[in-house]
């Protein structure tokens, strides 16, 4: 695979990440997301969802801008310990909606994966 499908593969994950926390921006919308998704939250969780969606929204912003091949690669490691946490989270009892969120990083991270080891 060339670098453009690395790219290609990068920015679409930009994308989704992007979409999906952009909600988490603010303390006000992060409340309503989770109302959403039935989490119960406090100031506290709303910080650190806050702080979260601020980084991941950046972090999108980066790879949509410069899509190169150690952005993407660092990027596919995060997803697998994003993975991680969400499987532990969901053994841990925690919302059901969680499993939504890791098959969507299972398959993004697998898609840049394969991107960046084919040649």
């Amino acid at each position: 695979m060339t670098q453009d499908h690395v790219a290609r593969w990068g920015r679409a994950g930009a994308l989704y990440d992007l979409v999906a926390s952009i909600v988490f921006v603010t303390p006000w919308t992060g409340a309503l997301a989770l109302d959403v998704l039935g989490t119960p939250h406090t100031s506290h969780t709303l910080l650190f969802s806050t702080l979260f969606g601020t980084v991941v929204v950046m972090w999108s912003i980066v790879r949509w801008l410069r899509p190169e091949r150690l952005l993407i690669t660092a990027d596919t490691i995060g997803r697998a310990l994003f993975c991680g946490w969400f499987t532990w989270a969901l053994w841990q009892g925690h919302t059901p909606a969680l499993a939504g969120f890791l098959a969507l990083e299972l398959f993004w991270g697998a898609a840049q994966l394969r991107a960046l080891l084919r040649r």
